[in-house]
């Protein structure tokens, strides 16, 4: 949500890999034997009218997470 109000607003340089574009609320109940059933109960729009759910977000610059940078406190996306 914070990436497409930044996006939509020219508010911030998207850097760092596109977001997964799953975005959408939901409520759970247990169904016994250990599962639980998800509902889908509302989505999630931009103030343009954009749809989340489904919509990965590019970045203007993409930058891979790299794991090995993270375990040293460096995120090479910041």
């Amino acid at each position: 949500m914070i990436v497409a109000f930044a996006r939509e607003n020219n508010l911030a340089r998207i850097i760092g890999e596109k977001t997964a574009g799953k975005l959408l609320s939901a409520t759970s109940v247990k169904v016994g034997h250990g599962f639980r059933l998800a509902l889908p109960t509302g989505a999630y729009y931009t103030w343009k009218g954009s749809v989340l759910e489904g919509t990965p977000i590019e970045t203007d610059e993409p930058v891979e997470f790299d794991w090995q940078a993270a375990r040293g406190n460096r995120d090479s996306q910041l």
